[in-house]
């Protein structure tokens, strides 16, 4: 009621201004009509006499209020008052002022409107017994209180004035006075009261037409001496105290002299917000779109002639020239009206900006509507698409750190986020978790494409996801744009050899997500995860090893070369000095995956219609970018690695803190010895042969202590015999350490005493 009140003081209070207002300015306006008649009709003939444009004006309030208390005079905390009370007011005119003839006695048509929207709801609990031999009941009570005035009108404005002098100007303007209805609902309810209770629900309404007065003001300013002959702006300003919120009143005005009939008046950008792609809503100066979204561009057209006209509007961006596809739209301006004329922007590549043979950040557009007589231009910020890092199992939280802060060093406001695989689940079920992760950064981004970057296992659970869950966005193209793998096992890893056979033996956790990624493992899961689903692949592979684990092929000591760049056509490979876990600290690791993602508007967008099945590749040719890769063979890409190597002997030893363990194994003969195990960059491992004699080490702080799977490697023809091997460091707590033996099949003849 308090609200209500005071809105009526205000409309009251505007009325008597407007009233004064309009009979100043309609006597001043008589006054400019007088004089000699024939001096002062030769001077307004003169075709700069006149103005001719639009004037729009706003008046908005956004209010709200909610409190929840206990009753008063109760001790029961559960008794309470609630009290929810919301403001919605928004008035709007505009005025077409014409002038064309330049007679400087302008005709004006005016339109207005009003929503104004004031609820009060109230939620009350309270305890009461209905009878002394029953347990006492929770009554709820709600009350709503709600009053709606709408309405609109058009007319001829009430007062107009536009006065220039030297490079100033004054405009003035009253909208006309309209019709409005007003509504007032009051409705209560009750509910779990007692059966003998006297309360009773009850509803009201009163409506009654109500009487709009005329809103307007003053505004001053400079002419562009570049241009005087156009006067255009916007003014903004808030009203009310420190305690009572006001209305923010907008004044926007585009005026012509001697103009063609048609003119752009206006132009804004809207977007749909994530996940509903028909609930578009327009984007606010001071905030953005993402690359990929689509941004409805609409341009306000204004006909000043008393004849329908037709225009052709063309749609630009103006930063780098590009035309926009299909651009051109063609509408029908009613006389002495206005039409919006829209146009869908695809803003795919528009974060980004080709210069030569590198790509740039593009932190804004600018959009132009023209017509042969008239344009306006319009800038709006265009963020990348965020990028989801899928994390391996075992990456190192600085390196993915650092990952992170190479994108915020090319854009502050790159959105990125992690999906995190969980060690204790496997790749199927990761890519449900990581669903859900996007989902969330899309819905707060409001970003309809995400790009993807998958390290080691993190790539197999985005390729789960672009498989078998990803959904396909309401314009025909994946909700991951890009999937750029980097160290992805995709034939599987030598190093997971014999895991599946320790599983019953391991308790730490679920050891099925590190045996998923043997050989014998990832052939069936190809089979079945071959699907791009319009996603574009590119896959980094990176040489740190020239063998990894046990066998005799250059990798990342996870994965080797042929198995990260498998049937993807878009690959590279590096050389770096670092360990498993910190591939992706590398900044030139970076550099690569930025080339893939960041793609400017005029690269391929397009979904890419490949596959990773068996025809995927065939007629594609390898881009290595060194000559010594060139052994691995041109149809590395189409094949897949020889069959999983068995281990002889696979254990596992369980390592105290503070103290060492041994255990021992036996080997056959072979034409090489490879022991591999897992164990943390703290623990040393130490082969003795048979004889006691140490023939091979892995230590702690050895850069190979830091890879996920570690390998001591004795080359050469080896004797059947027994070792031992022996385990020490200092664990936080009692650690299981799979070992996994292999011995080369070929017969030996060196002895490893």
């Amino acid at each position: 009621m308090r609200t209500h009140s005071l809105t009526s003081s205000i409309l009251r209070q505007t009325a008597v201004m407007a009233v004064i207002t309009a009979t100043f300015l309609s006597g001043l306006a008589t006054a400019q009509s007088r004089g000699p008649s024939a001096p002062q009709k030769k001077t307004a003939a003169k075709a700069k006499a006149g103005w001719s444009g639009i004037i729009t004006y706003r008046k908005v309030l956004q209010d709200s209020f909610n409190s929840d208390e206990q009753l008063f005079g109760t001790v029961n905390p559960s008794e309470r008052i609630k009290h929810t009370t919301s403001r919605n007011y928004e008035y709007q005119g505009k005025i077409i002022v014409r002038d064309l003839e330049g007679t400087g006695r302008a005709s004006t048509i005016a339109n207005v409107s009003i929503r104004d929207s004031d609820s009060h709801k109230v939620e009350q609990t309270e305890s009461t017994n209905c009878h002394s031999w029953e347990a006492a009941r929770m009554i709820k009570a709600e009350s709503m209180d709600r009053k709606v005035t709408e309405g609109s009108g058009q007319g001829e404005a009430v007062s107009y004035s536009l006065s220039t002098n030297a490079d100033r100007f004054t405009l003035s303007f009253s909208l006309p006075e309209f019709q409005a209805r007003y509504t007032h609902n009051v409705k209560s309810s009750y509910s779990n009261l007692c059966p003998d209770s006297t309360r009773k629900p009850s509803t009201s309404s009163d409506t009654r037409d109500t009487r709009i007065p005329s809103g307007g003001t003053s505004v001053e300013g400079n002419i562009d001496p570049k241009n005087p002959d156009v006067i255009t702006g916007s003014k903004s300003w808030t009203t009310g105290t420190s305690t009572i919120k006001g209305f923010t009143h907008t004044v926007t005005w585009r005026l012509r002299r001697s103009p063609q009939p048609l003119i752009i008046t206006d132009m804004h950008f809207y977007q749909p917000l994530f996940p509903s792609p028909s609930d578009w809503k327009e984007i606010p100066d001071d905030k953005w779109t993402v690359d990929g979204n689509q941004v409805k561009v609409v341009a306000t057209v204004a006909n000043l002639s008393s004849s329908d006209r037709s225009a052709a509007v063309n749609f630009k961006e103006l930063k780098e020239g590009l035309p926009l596809p299909n651009s051109t739209v063609t509408a029908t301006v009613p006389a002495n009206g206005e039409k919006e004329v829209e146009f869908i922007w695809d803003t795919s590549g528009y974060a980004w900006h080709g210069s030569g043979t590198s790509v740039v950040p593009e932190l804004s557009r600018t959009i132009e509507a023209s017509i042969p007589d008239d344009s306006m231009q319009k800038e709006l910020k265009v963020k990348p698409k965020p990028v989801v890092l899928v994390w391996g199992l075992w990456q190192s939280p600085s390196a993915m750190k650092k990952f992170r802060a190479f994108f915020g060093a090319v854009r502050e406001d790159w959105p990125i986020s992690d999906g995190m695989t969980d060690v204790g689940k496997i790749t199927t079920d990761n890519a449900d978790i990581l669903d859900k992760t996007i989902r969330r950064l899309q819905l707060g981004q409001n970003a309809w494409h995400v790009d993807l970057v998958g390290v080691q296992n993190g790539g197999l659970v985005a390729r789960v996801y672009v498989n078998s869950v990803m959904p396909t966005q309401f314009d025909g193209r994946p909700t991951a744009t890009h999937l750029a793998m980097v160290g992805v096992p995709n034939l599987g890893t030598p190093c997971a050899s014999g895991i599946y056979g320790l599983s019953f033996k391991l308790n730490t956790f679920n050891w099925s997500a590190v045996a998923e990624l043997s050989t014998e493992s990832m052939k069936r899961f190809n089979l079945l995860v071959n699907n791009t689903n319009g996603t574009r692949f590119s896959a980094l592979a990176v040489h740190t090893r020239d063998s990894v684990c046990q066998a005799d092929s250059p990798g990342d000591g996870l994965a080797t070369l042929r198995s990260a760049i498998w049937r993807v056509k878009q690959h590279a490979i590096l050389d770096a000095k670092v360990n498993t876990r910190e591939i992706m600290g590398e900044v030139a690791h970076f550099r690569q995956v930025y080339k893939w993602i960041a793609i400017p508007p005029q690269g391929d967008h397009s979904p890419d219609p490949g596959t990773l099945a068996s025809n995927f590749a065939t007629s594609q040719s390898e881009s290595f970018r060194a000559a010594a890769y060139s052994d691995l063979g041109r149809d590395f890409l189409r094949t897949n690695i020889e069959d999983e190597s068995k281990p002889q002997t696979a254990l596992v030893a369980m390592l105290e803190p503070g103290k060492s363990t041994e255990v021992e194994l036996n080997v056959s003969s072979g034409t090489d010895l490879a022991i591999v195990f897992m164990a943390s960059s703290e623990i040393s491992a130490t082969l003795f042969g048979a004889n006691g004699q140490i023939i091979g080490t892995s230590l702690a702080g050895e850069a190979s202590a830091n890879d996920i799977f570690r390998t001591i490697r004795i080359k050469g023809p080896v004797a059947a015999g027994k070792l031992k091997l022996r385990l020490e460091g200092r664990p936080a707590a009692a650690t299981e350490i799979p070992i996994m033996v292999f011995v080369g099949s070929e017969a030996p003849v060196k002895s490893l005493s």
